[in-house]
């Protein structure tokens, strides 16, 4: 190939990533729109029906305007959790890593929501190997990935469930599993549930799971669904070893004079 066909064939394919990202920008403006509306219209309706009662405040009934008062209070607060998730999807964080014992890390964060757990009658169960070797994480941004699959665990099972939180060692990877006893994903949504926008909640924003494959990707790793329709769903966690461990000590200079270090 000649230098002028190199700079073409370079150009098209510059122009095709552009396209493709011009594209996804597209989709998500899209997506982004759509959650909105519905809180907007609701906030707008219950803003004018307070304005008609104010307007004939002889039959102004203070518990029905509380109650709506509370109404949009509620879709503001849901408008604010999408424009944040919309947020750390399009616009994440520098990444900080850190060395960290995952046992240790993933026992913080469970303790934390054991109490949500008990009170609704959930076991919040840990089966985490004995010997784990260290990985390189950023311990705010992976917090977000494992909270989002317990919170998703936590409304599968409901009352009386089962949640079980594991880590093996593998041979390249470090494995997490986030299972519940819950009814499982639906076969049909089994392709869409990391897809952006896509939620099976009432109330959810379709970008929990989304931002917690790009996190676990950002990582080096890799998020996906183990299914079972009618039985469970487990969440499986993989982030590499080698990449990632880089002990500090190893670092250092070392003290002392050269007879002194043999």
């Amino acid at each position: 190939m000649s230098p002028a066909e190199s700079r073409k064939s370079a150009e098209r394919l510059a122009e095709a990533r552009r396209q493709e990202r011009l594209a996804y920008i597209g989709t998500l403006a899209s997506g982004l729109a759509h959650e909105i509306r519905n809180p907007l219209n609701s906030i707008k309706l219950n803003v004018e029906l307070i304005e008609s009662e104010l307007a004939a405040a002889q039959t102004c009934d203070p518990a029905a305007l509380r109650k709506r008062l509370a109404r949009i209070h509620g879709e503001a607060d849901q408008l604010a959790a999408i424009l944040n998730e919309f947020l750390a999807f399009a616009r994440p964080p520098k990444m900080e890593p850190l060395v960290t014992d995952l046992n240790q890390y993933l026992e913080d964060l469970l303790e934390f929501h054991e109490p949500e757990c008990r009170k609704a009658g959930i076991a919040l169960k840990r089966d985490f190997a004995r010997e784990l070797y260290p990985v390189r994480i950023d311990p705010a941004q992976f917090k977000n990935v494992v909270v989002n699959l317990l919170i998703n665990a936590r409304e599968a099972v409901g009352e009386q469930g089962e949640i079980t939180v594991s880590t093996r060692e593998l041979e390249h990877e470090v494995q997490i599993r986030v299972a519940d006893n819950g009814p499982g994903v639906k076969a049909s949504d089994e392709e869409r549930i990391f897809e952006v926008f896509f939620s099976t909640k009432e109330r959810g924003t379709g970008l929990g799971l989304a931002i917690a494959r790009r996190i676990v990707e950002e990582h080096g790793g890799r998020l996906f669904l183990e299914n079972r329709p009618g039985r469970g769903a487990t969440f499986v966690i993989r982030l590499p070893k080698g990449i990632f461990l880089e002990f500090e000590q190893d670092k250092e200079p070392k003290s002392g004079t050269a007879d002194e270090r043999r």
